[in-house]
């Protein structure tokens, strides 16, 4: 049999990915001042279904508007908020190749300022704590707890939010126009993999029962996996679905980009986490960390699509479901999403392990790209 010849080219070295902003450089930079004039868009401040209640009217007075209607001793007729939200699930034969990217940009709306880490919110409890031996303490954390709530509505801390579900709540952001990013398990699938879901909504900017772009309601919602509760590891790298929104409401708050996670950057402390964790303040307000680390990926196959299970010891509870974990890169206005909150590990406290043995999980990964890139495509 005839030898091979020895190729004398040396083999092409692989192209690092720019690396993000380490985040003690991200947070000295200065507020970017707001540019351009801001528009204004039309919300809806009240969206509730009147069917069946009998003698309604409305009434304004001292800034205040209330709607009224005739009730009686057994209290109003339980309805649903919305009709069954239709869903559309991607298969292989649902994406165009030529649509697919490794990177996907964000909005930032005129008229509005950029901050690098977002405002501390007002403590909600004002009476002086007891000094003693014997005082007892609250909270869940026997550890640093390196999150803090805030309240800002400068870019892009205005673009996370609540989702709301019937029977829970968890986190997102906007991710285009009117599209909305959140994990799959928030969702209160109701119809089998074919069916609809129940009402879902989100309030960008949420804090103290206070949505300052009111409540939008999803119309769709786009997805991978169907995941449930307790998620295996090909779940976990497919938790996340996009939810089509009523109204534009990233026109107007903006949105972040997207880029693929790259395991270049395992161990960086690049990453800002956002959510509503139930122990801080029961769900009512977003708390944020920043200098986050990814410590492994975990790569897995479902439709032909590579998901991403990316592990991580940042704090993470639950209420942080569907956040965002992103990071800057030097030269862009906006950060980009690389994961979104999907599992936790272990509700102990403990210090990286050097193993995914009881880390908490984002989903990420190129199908993740493929999903927002679907969405924003075919519901522009």
């Amino acid at each position: 049999m005839p030898t091979k010849k020895k190729s004398t080219e040396k083999p092409k070295k692989r192209k690092r990915p720019d690396k993000p902003l380490e985040h003690n450089v991200l947070i000295k930079r200065r507020r970017v001042s707001a540019k351009g004039k801001s528009e204004n868009i039309s919300l809806p401040l009240l969206d509730v279904s009147m069917k069946g209640i009998k003698g309604t009217r409305i009434h304004q007075e001292e800034g205040r508007l209330r709607v009224y209607g005739e009730v009686n001793v057994n209290g109003f007729d339980r309805r649903r908020r919305h009709e069954e939200i239709p869903v559309s699930r991607l298969t292989a034969k649902d994406i165009d190749r030529k649509l697919l990217r490794a990177t996907i940009k964000g909005h930032l709306p005129a008229g509005v300022p950029t901050t690098f880490k977002p405002k501390r919110a007002r403590k909600t409890h004002t009476l002086r704590a007891e000094k003693g031996k014997d005082v007892d303490k609250g909270g869940t954390i026997f550890d640093t707890d390196n999150r803090y709530l805030f309240d800002d509505r400068s870019f892009p801390w205005r673009t996370t939010g609540k989702v709301r579900t019937s029977g829970q709540w968890g986190s997102g952001t906007t991710i285009g126009p009117r599209h909305v990013l959140t994990a799959s398990h928030v969702i209160n699938w109701t119809g089998g993999s074919g069916g609809g879901v129940s009402w879902v909504s989100f309030s960008p900017g949420y804090f103290d029962g206070n949505g300052p772009w009111g409540e939008i309601a999803a119309t769709r919602v786009i997805y991978w996996l169907q995941a449930p509760g307790s998620l295996t590891d090909q779940q976990t790298a497919f938790d996340y679905v996009v939810l089509i929104m009523e109204d534009r409401i990233g026109e107007i708050v903006g949105y972040p980009g997207y880029r693929t996670y790259d395991d270049d950057w395992d161990g960086g402390n690049y990453w800002q986490s956002i959510g509503y964790p139930g122990e801080l303040s029961s769900g009512e307000r977003p708390a944020f960390q920043g200098g986050g680390s990814i410590s492994s990926v975990q790569n897995f196959s479902f439709s032909s699509q590579s998901g991403s299970v990316l592990g991580h010891f940042n704090d993470f509870t639950p209420g942080q479901s569907g956040g965002p974990a992103w990071g800057w890169w030097s030269g862009e206005p906006w950060p980009r999403v690389v994961g979104v909150g999907s599992t936790i590990g272990s509700t102990a406290v403990q210090s990286p392990t050097g193993s995914t043995i009881g880390d908490n999980e984002y989903g990420g990964g190129s199908a993740l790209s493929a999903l927002i890139s679907w969405a924003r495509t075919n519901y522009p």
